[in-house]
């Protein structure tokens, strides 16, 4: 099956989320090596992979709420997306009541771990034959949460701190990298790309939609309305309290059932067979409620306790698949070097 490269286009803005968080070569494994991408088939431009230099306030990891934008500037290239219900990868979801039964002996064999693991520590465990998937916050945005936002050039050089300790365990391995339609993932995702050693020129990517928001939130209004009541607007902090002690039921779908629909009908669909790595690039409020259903709540993203226990900047989860197909779920640190905790963000358990 050929693998679908796309230019990478941040599509029309998306539809009123206000409360979402959307915040080569190896020849040893068989893998085949990387697509050539075109020269006359240029990404962003630089001018818009680094942010712009007035940016110079630190931006607070615990607010990255998503803003209706429809009048948004966007990037002029058009792009293909991968629709929910492709399958590149060959996996193919049964249904939502299958899919929960089968996950759950995965889930109950992660439930220990709760510790963020380094993204490059946990690359050099996996066996040849383990597949992985990386699904991480965006890097430090800079000011504004709407969808043009821009990395902060802390982001950026978060960022390539990533890819340069990746290159350090697997320098020439294929990795297959993956985006929300938003601008700061996919410069997050491209900048791992250059701190490996690529070329931002030859960067190419694919967009998965859901990676914008997962699904969880119900009600947008009813949502507002408790982080206004309880949080002083913080729905961080409301989001955790329903992560964890199941309130608000009103504003949110179940955790298990939209965690199951996201990993089956989305992010395993469209990691392509033929890549052994893939890294796909999110927001904080879609990634913070998969990691807690992953782990069986074991990681501590209690953000109604304290807030600096929230999802920090390229953190995530690592989805490591065995050649039968079970599945292994670790929370990840993606924070590297003299970047790594200008924003608070620490392996915790």
């Amino acid at each position: 099956m050929k693998t679908p490269f796309l230019k990478v286009f941040l599509g029309a803005a998306v539809a009123s989320t206000m409360f979402l968080a959307a915040c080569g070569d190896d020849n040893s494994t068989g893998l085949p090596p990387t697509p050539p991408a075109s020269s006359a088939d240029p990404t962003l431009s630089s001018s818009e992979t680094v942010p712009v230099s007035s940016v110079t306030e630190p931006v607070s990891q615990g607010t990255d709420p998503l803003e209706s934008s429809s009048s948004v500037a966007l990037p002029p290239e058009s792009s293909e997306t991968v629709p929910p219900e492709s399958s590149v990868s060959g996996y193919v979801a049964g249904t939502l009541e299958e899919e929960i039964a089968k996950d759950a002996p995965f889930v109950e064999a992660s439930s220990a771990n709760g510790t963020l693991t380094p993204v490059a520590d946990l690359l050099a465990s996996l066996q040849p034959t383990d597949r992985v998937i990386f699904v991480l916050r965006h890097a430090r945005r800079g000011s504004g949460t709407g969808q043009s936002t821009p990395l902060h050039n802390t982001g950026v050089k978060q960022a390539q701190a990533l890819g340069a300790a990746i290159a350090e365990v697997n320098p020439t391995e294929p990795i297959f990298y993956a985006h929300s339609d938003y601008v700061r993932t996919q410069q997050t995702a491209q900048n791992i790309f250059v701190g490996r050693g690529g070329d931002a020129a030859l960067f190419t990517s694919t967009i998965v939609p859901k990676l914008a928001g997962g699904g969880y939130v119900k009600n947008d209004s009813l949502l507002k309305l408790h982080a206004e009541e309880d949080f002083e607007t913080n729905q961080i902090q409301t989001f955790a309290n329903w992560m964890y002690n199941g309130v608000y039921e009103d504003a949110f779908n179940d955790l298990t059932q939209t965690s199951v629909a996201f990993l089956t009908q989305h992010i395993l669909p469209a990691f392509p067979n033929e890549y052994r790595i893939g890294i796909m690039i999110s927001h904080d409020m879609t990634i913070a409620p998969l990691v807690a259903y992953c782990t069986k709540h074991a990681v501590n993203f209690k953000a109604h306790e304290n807030l600096d226990y929230w999802l920090g900047y390229v953190q995530g989860l690592a989805i490591v698949i065995a050649p039968d197909g079970s599945r292994t779920y670790y929370p990840v640190n993606g924070l590297y070097g003299e970047y790594a905790y200008l924003d608070g963000a620490v392996n915790r358990s």
